[in-house]
């Protein structure tokens, strides 16, 4: 079986509709499927046309405060999303590959905290994810709403914070990763 795959160009549109468009599908997203990192990951993928199974499948554990109520998958979605514009594309590269996405990770994951409230799912949400009752009885609340919101703010601030990058000059351009 070949699992190699071709990556293609990343394309930043021109404007802010793109964001809203991230934020609103994210949101329904959320709303429809669930899973707060996989359909942040989604709809950024969706917007910039790229459909890799591998990519999304990744993104499917870290519901749930990565099913312990641990790192809330806003977070985590913004990560991979920021990877898979500035990430080191082969581990032979070593730390040389890592630093470009260092600084950026850290003050998006800052300016989440400030968006959404926490990084800790447990304290957006009260629930231990641990507790498979728990967890359905969250997902059956009213409460659970609530993160429909956090999940389309993150995306957003996610968003906003590429395309600050990307105006300054300071995304980081691979072989198969281009923004133009």
């Amino acid at each position: 079986m070949n699992t190699q795959t071709t990556a293609r160009e990343i394309v930043l549109p021109d404007g802010d509709e793109w964001i809203l468009r991230v934020k609103d599908r994210a949101f329904e997203n959320m709303k429809r499927h669930d899973g707060c990192a996989q359909v942040i990951v989604d709809a950024f993928m969706q917007e910039w046309a790229m459909h890799n199974p591998w990519v999304t499948r990744s993104a499917t554990a870290f519901l749930g405060g990565m099913l312990s109520s641990y790192t809330c998958g806003v977070h985590v979605a913004g990560l991979m999303v920021l990877g898979l514009l500035i990430g080191r594309e082969n581990i032979e590269e070593g730390l040389d590959g890592v630093f470009p996405i260092a600084m950026p990770g850290q003050e998006l994951i800052r300016r989440l905290n400030d968006k959404i409230g926490s990084h800790s799912c447990k304290e957006l949400t009260g629930v231990d994810f641990t507790d498979l009752n728990a967890a359905l009885a969250f997902h059956a609340s009213k409460a659970h709403e609530k993160c429909f919101t956090r999940v389309a703010d993150g995306a957003e601030e996610i968003a906003l914070f590429i395309k600050e990058l990307d105006q300054k000059g300071e995304l980081f351009r691979s072989n198969n990763f281009i923004l133009e």
